[in-house]
């Protein structure tokens, strides 16, 4: 990813990584609910891998929607106004779309099943 200069305050950084790891945290709730209706669909009583893999996934839903409230208060506390340069942070983000949210060039939402292209 090509990017001219990023230069956000650490406040705006943590706000925008926040909200990352919301729609992270959407994302891994829409696979395990549809995992979860794949297997509900075969009738059959769930296996141990099933069971392990579902445990999982909710185990990263819990760790996402944890990271992202840690970061939302953490972004209210960090009150420097200074911006700093993130451009070699955000240059290094090989998904384009996250990189351009990242560094706020854009703020289009994710949406249900809309993959990132890269």
């Amino acid at each position: 990813m090509s990017v001219d200069e990023v230069r956000l305050s650490p406040s705006e950084a943590m706000r925008m990584l926040s909200e990352e790891i919301r729609h992270l945290h959407h994302r891994l709730a829409r696979l395990e609910h549809g995992i979860e209706h794949v297997y509900a669909c075969n009738g059959e009583p769930l296996g141990s891998v099933a069971v392990t893999a579902l445990q999982e996934l909710d185990m990263l839903a819990q760790s996402t929607d944890a990271l992202a409230a840690y970061s939302e208060k953490l972004s209210r506390r960090l009150e420097d106004r200074t911006e700093i340069d993130l451009t070699r942070e955000v240059s290094a983000i090989p998904l384009r779309a996250l990189g351009q949210r990242l560094s706020g060039i854009t703020h289009d939402d994710l949406t249900a099943n809309a993959p990132e292209l890269f």
